[in-house]
C-alpha cells in the first residue's frame, strides 16, 4: 500500500512542479516529467525479480518449456519499455516518433512470440489429427 502512495506522491509532486514552470522553462518542466517517470521505474524495479520467479515457478509446475518463460519476459519487458519511451515522447510533443516507438515494440515482440505460435499450432494440429 505504501509503495503505491509512495509512486503517487512522487508523480503529484513531479506534475505539480512541472506545470509551476512550464509557461517559463518548458525544457526544465519536461526534466522534471522525464527524471520522475526514471525515478519512478527504477523505484519499480525492485519488483521484477518477484514476478520473474513467480513466473518461473508456474511455467516449472506445469512442465512448461524454460524457452518460454524467457520469451514471456521479453515480450513484457518490450511492452513496458515500448510505453515508458512511448508517454515520454507525447508528453514532449512527439506523438509521430511515440506511434512509431510503438509500432516497432509491437512487431519486436510478435517475431519474438513466433516460437510460441508454431508451438500452439503444432498441438492444435496433433489434437486435430492432422499430420
Amino acid at each position: 500500500m505504501m509503495d503505491i502512495i509512495s509512486v503517487c506522491v512522487i508523480s503529484v509532486v513531479a506534475f505539480i512542479f512541472s506545470l509551476t514552470i512550464k509557461g517559463s522553462h518548458p525544457s526544465i518542466s519536461l526534466i522534471i516529467v522525464i527524471t520522475a517517470s526514471v525515478i519512478i521505474m527504477i523505484y519499480l524495479l525492485n519488483y521484477l525479480g518477484e514476478v520473474i520467479s513467480y513466473v518461473q515457478e508456474l511455467f516449472n509446475s506445469v512442465n512448461i518449456s524454460t524457452e518460454y518463460v524467457k520469451i514471456l519476459l521479453k515480450c513484457t519487458g518490450i511492452c513496458f519499455i515500448t510505453e515508458f519511451s512511448c508517454d515520454l515522447c507525447k508528453e514532449s510533443g512527439y506523438s509521430s516518433l511515440s506511434s512509431q516507438i510503438s509500432l516497432a515494440g509491437k512487431l519486436i515482440a510478435l517475431v519474438l512470440a513466433i516460437p510460441m505460435f508454431k508451438e500452439v499450432l503444432s498441438i492444435s494440429l496433433s489434437l486435430a489429427g492432422v499430420s
